[in-house]
């Protein structure tokens, strides 16, 4: 933290040489030098959180208030608009989440640094920019998460068909983590955007809360290959101190039209080389890389008043024992947007079942950006 503090300290003093702005909640602080080779744009959020619990086998009762999240964001550009650059700060855990530099040529883009790799669209999705208070059972057990590395992402069109096609090379093995590794991880995903583009990058917020007055969809499919991967979801999960090579491959669409908004996404991890459980010397069960299938489906509705409905079921299968039951979750939700997702309260209710023990979750959140 005193680290983040001096670099504050170190960005205010430099302020003073160029033009500060700042238009209202959610637009941060901006900045740009006097010859225009700097640009930085400063926002912060936070979420604080309550959730309660209900178990159904000892009909006990709990609940839990925290600061879900609090982040500090820069982003902007260095000598000229090509070349662009990303940090996100975890103020509630203390760690980098992401810290990346991008250079544009045409339509592509190269970037280098440590980010969101190109998996299901919920993920790619900010936390801020939900429709629900938390991520799906579906993305916690599937998604592919951040990883350090190289990304190329390139887009065309065809008419009004908006293509984009991205790849990565990257270490595997995630973040919060130096560990040498001899693998390597290599995905890749197709986006087509038939009707054009979503207004304001909409496909990056799950509730329609632009109220798009024509049909907008994007459908994306995607691959990643984690060779020697030692984390029991690849890029995340317990390290299982072995080496397998996964498989992960999914698709998802999202489709908005007049304050309605669906999505659909699915996604299967298994092991191509290598053993899926993992023994010790003695053939006792130590662990096992997560393998199997998940869906996650939700669809909503914001009204004119800004008043929003959500209704989501995901639901996970694992292949083998070992790593559990198969969970499924029936969510209903309702969000008031006060200015968009800049600041909005949130809450839902969750009937979380499988064939150990049912639960019911409720929780409660509100989102302020600035």
């Amino acid at each position: 933290m005193k680290q983040i503090l001096s670099l504050i300290f170190i960005g205010i003093s430099f302020l003073s040489i160029g033009q500060v702005t700042y238009k209202g909640i959610g637009s941060g602080f901006r900045y740009k030098s006097s010859d225009n080779s700097f640009y930085m744009k400063a926002t912060t959020r936070i979420q604080p959180q309550w959730d309660f619990k209900y178990n159904y086998i000892d009909s006990s009762f709990s609940n839990k208030a925290v600061i879900g999240r609090a982040r500090l964001k820069f982003d902007g550009y260095l000598i000229n608009e090509n070349l662009r650059y990303k940090i996100e700060y975890d103020l509630v855990n203390g760690y980098v989440r992401d810290a990346v530099i991008k250079y544009r040529m045409g339509n592509f883009d190269l970037w280098f640094g440590q980010t969101k790799l190109p998996g299901n669209h919920e993920r790619l999705v900010s936390s801020a920019n939900l429709q629900l208070v938390n991520r799906s059972l579906f993305n916690s057990h599937f998604t592919l998460d951040r990883d350090i590395g190289f990304q190329l992402h390139h887009s065309f069109s065809i008419k009004n068909v908006v293509i984009r096609d991205k790849y990565a090379f990257t270490a595997g093995n995630g973040i919060l983590d130096n560990q040498w590794n001899e693998g390597f991880s290599y995905t890749a995903k197709l986006e087509v955007l038939p009707f054009g583009v979503f207004t304001k990058k909409g496909e990056f917020i799950t509730a329609d809360i632009y109220k798009e007055q024509t049909p907008k969809l994007i459908a994306t499919a995607y691959i990643n290959y984690n060779t020697d991967a030692y984390k029991s979801k690849g890029q995340t999960g317990i390290n299982l101190n072995n080496q397998s090579d996964l498989l992960l491959f999914g698709f998802d669409i999202l489709f908005k039209y007049k304050g309605f908004s669906a999505l659909i996404e699915s996604g299967k991890r298994q092991v191509s080389k290598g053993s899926t459980v993992v023994l010790d010397n003695s053939e006792n069960f130590v662990g096992a890389y997560y393998v199997g299938w998940g869906l996650n489906a939700q669809s909503g509705y914001v009204f004119d008043n800004m008043w929003g409905m959500v209704v989501r079921y995901s639901t996970v299968d694992p292949q083998i024992v070992e790593l559990g039951n198969s969970i499924r979750d029936y969510t209903v939700g309702i969000n008031k947007y006060i200015i968009g997702n800049k600041l909005k309260i949130q809450a839902d209710l969750t009937y979380r079942e499988n064939t150990v023990y049912n639960e019911v979750i409720g929780r409660l959140l509100m989102e302020l950006q600035f």
